[in-house]
């Protein structure tokens, strides 16, 4: 009798399948809808209808940084990524060195990404936010220009049990600027803002052979959970996922991304330097297809009052050869 190794699985400490296929399916869809205009461009100065200023931040009450250290917008998930044909074409830096928000504005004095000394600073894309090296007067006007994205696709990580749902974030409400006040003293990562796309692999799989002499058909089913703050966007949402029935696109090798080490995003939410946007990572790292099968529309709810629901179910097919 000989010992016979797992099958499929060569490293327990690599990526396994179940997470590729989110990890997927995130970077696909947050692409191709940039890619399609979902961000919204901040200039200096832009005012909202209500007369807030959209490009000035708030004093954040991180309680992990010092007062005057964060500041944040009133909207997250600020847009790095370059190549977007779409126009007008998002505010990024053109500076393959610090590609995304270009500078800040303390006190109407610009400073670039690239500045040192008391006003250094790193922008974290992800959460929204300037945060210097050193605490500035809290009393100071920050602002700065940046595009942000308007559909955000997420982990579905238990949404919205584990997270806060945000609404009214289209413009920067009457108590924005109040610090350790309404739904703005949630930390950020805590935070869901709408329109959103939150996208969860379920735990059930199923097997069929591919050919002689081995490899798998593998389908695994995931759900895409669609939720806005009105009944039009969120049919919106459901029309983006769904009508993607029997689309083929390509899984990210993330172990290949993660032995060349190209994160596009360091830990702090910053791009590296020429960090690169999605066809060009898919490019590097190809995983092999992804193919939409199966499509349902499984609920079409109201959640609450002010937020509308509905449930975009797919079945997901690829072929592993070494099962």
């Amino acid at each position: 009798m000989t010992y016979e190794p797992l099958k499929s699985i060569g490293d327990i400490h690599q990526y396994n399948l179940t997470n590729s296929i989110q990890d997927a399916l995130i970077e696909y869809f947050d692409w191709a809808l940039l890619d399609i205009g979902n961000y919204f461009n901040v200039t200096l100065g832009e005012l909202s209808p209500n007369g807030s200023d959209y490009s000035r931040l708030r004093l954040s009450s991180d309680s992990n940084y010092a007062d005057g250290q964060v500041w944040e917008g009133f909207r997250k998930n600020w847009v790095w990524q370059t190549g977007i044909d779409y126009t007008p074409a998002p505010l990024i830096s053109e500076d393959e060195d610090h590609l995304g928000v270009s500078g800040v504005y303390v006190d109407d004095q610009f400073y670039p990404t690239d500045t040192t000394g008391p006003y250094s600073f790193y922008v974290d894309h992800f959460n929204g936010r300037i945060i210097f090296d050193s605490p500035i007067s809290t009393t100071a006007k920050v602002q700065t220009e940046y595009s942000y994205k308007w559909i955000n696709v997420v982990y579905a990580n238990n949404v919205p049990w584990l997270r806060e749902i945000q609404t009214d974030t289209m413009e920067p409400t009457s108590s924005f600027f109040e610090k350790d006040k309404s739904s703005w003293n949630i930390p950020p990562e805590a935070r869901l803002q709408l329109p959103a796309i939150a996208i969860e692999v379920v735990p059930s799989r199923k097997f069929k052979p591919y050919q002689l002499g081995g490899g798998q058909f593998v389908y695994t089913d995931v759900l895409f959970h669609c939720i806005a703050e009105d009944e039009m966007t969120r049919n919106k949402l459901l029309d983006v996922v769904s009508l993607q029935s029997d689309k083929t696109i390509f899984l990210l090798d993330m172990n290949s991304v993660n032995t060349s080490n190209d994160y596009p995003l360091d830990y702090r939410g910053v791009p590296v330097p020429s960090a690169l946007p999605y066809p060009a990572l898919l490019e590097s790292h190809n995983g092999g297809k992804l193919r939409f099968t199966n499509v349902t529309i499984q609920e079409m709810k109201m959640v609450g009052q002010d937020i509308f629901g509905g449930v975009v179910r797919y079945t997901t097919e690829c072929v592993k050869l070494n099962i």
